[in-house]
């Protein structure tokens, strides 16, 4: 569930994005007083020198029994600004004027409960507070309630009311929830399945920039979900996504550049976005990339790139990198001949099911010792994939 979906109006969206910075960074606080004990303004009152002349006036408002002052302050007193960083005292004015009925302030408690940085986490809390916003038309409240019941975690499970939700803010324009109501309509969750209707929604989510949204659009396209089957609108939203960053857009973008297919054939882009795609850990571009830099009719040769690209898949786990770079090695011809390294690689992609991996390590190992194999053999055993971002 994502930590924050924006509200219906630039000054709710200004808080909820100063909420969301807090969160992110304070501890938990104390827990709040129940509605049989309703919350009352601690007597602990911040010292007023320490406070802004706005933040006194502020203060005195909310005083007073202002919810917009109080949902204000409350803000301040989570993240900082002007006033001394208090998380209790945060919770407790976003309660007073919650429990009046602002809908701003019920969604941000909601947030608290849910996240347990500036309250203690708890889902059954934060899922009341979300309600009671989402009835008031909070949008982003509608989303994060429709997250918790659809994951069911911490409340029970309620795929129909989940996806009634993201009906309802995807209605008012919220594009997080444009696409998971059309993943709910892909996947018959909490209604029936109909992928036109998931076409549309997730159309509608890609045009609004949702990157992930246009990798899917261009995938319905390319197999014909919900659409007509369009490559060049595949390729379309495809380089969409590329542009956004996704990675698996970048790879497929690449491939289509390289092979001409729904837009003009270009090697000079299939080479960056490839190079784009395996800068963020994509394992096929990592090896198409390498592929690119082995072939001997273009002006990117460079043999020791392609052997990093092909370790760097290797080492991430993907089979076909290892089985690549095992024949490569064992060859000499690209690659300067290693049969003990060709085995070690070999083996992995044999373990990793590579059909035609075994043969070529039977062979590898005939130019090895015992004692070499059984070093081999234990690290193959031993081997885990790196994570993403290690070296």
């Amino acid at each position: 569930m994502t930590r924050f979906a924006p509200p219906k109006n630039r000054r709710i969206r200004a808080a909820c994005i100063a909420l969301a910075i807090a969160l992110a960074s304070l501890s938990p606080a104390p827990a709040q007083a129940s509605k049989a004990n309703p919350a009352q303004p601690s007597v602990l009152e911040a010292d007023e020198n320490a406070l802004s002349p706005k933040m006194r006036d502020l203060q005195t408002k909310a005083q007073k029994g202002d919810p917009h002052a109080q949902n204000a302050l409350a803000l301040a007193l989570a993240i900082g600004k002007d006033a001394p960083k208090s998380p209790g005292e945060a919770v407790r004015w976003w309660t007073l004027a919650a429990e009046k009925g602002l809908a701003e302030a019920q969604f941000n408690l909601g947030l608290a409960y849910d996240q347990g940085k500036l309250a203690p986490q708890n889902a059954t809390l934060a899922a009341s507070w979300y309600e009671k916003a989402a009835n008031s038309g909070n949008v982003a409240a509608m989303y994060n309630l429709a997250g918790l019941l659809g994951s069911g975690h911490s409340v029970p499970m309620n795929l129909a009311q989940a996806a009634k939700l993201y009906e309802n803010a995807a209605n008012q324009g919220h594009v997080k929830s444009m696409y998971n109501l059309a993943l709910a309509h892909a996947r018959g969750q909490g209604l029936e399945r109909d992928d036109a209707k998931a076409a549309h929604w997730m159309l509608k989510a890609a045009e609004a920039g949702h990157p992930r949204a246009e990798y899917l659009m261009a995938q319905m396209y390319a197999q014909g979900i919900g659409v007509r089957k369009d490559t060049s609108k595949s390729a379309h939203w495809l380089q969409k996504a590329a542009k956004a960053g996704h990675a698996r857009a970048q790879y497929s973008y690449a491939l289509h550049c390289q092979q001409g297919k729904g837009t003009p054939q270009d090697p000079e882009a299939a080479l960056h976005w490839y190079r784009e795609a395996a800068s963020r850990n994509h394992t096929g571009a990592m090896c198409n990339l390498a592929l690119i830099m082995l072939d001997n009719n273009n002006d990117h040769k460079d043999p020791t790139e392609a052997q990093h690209l092909l370790t760097r898949a290797a080492e991430l786990g993907d089979p076909k990198a290892q089985y690549n770079l095992g024949v490569l090695l064992l060859d000499g011809r690209e690659l300067t001949k290693n049969p003990e390294q060709a085995y070690y690689w070999l083996a992995l992609a044999a373990r990793h099911g590579q059909p035609e991996a075994p043969a070529l390590r039977d062979q590898a190992a005939k130019e090895l010792s015992h004692s070499q194999l059984e070093t081999l053999n234990a690290r193959v055993v031993s081997f885990k994939a790196k994570k993403p971002g290690t070296r």
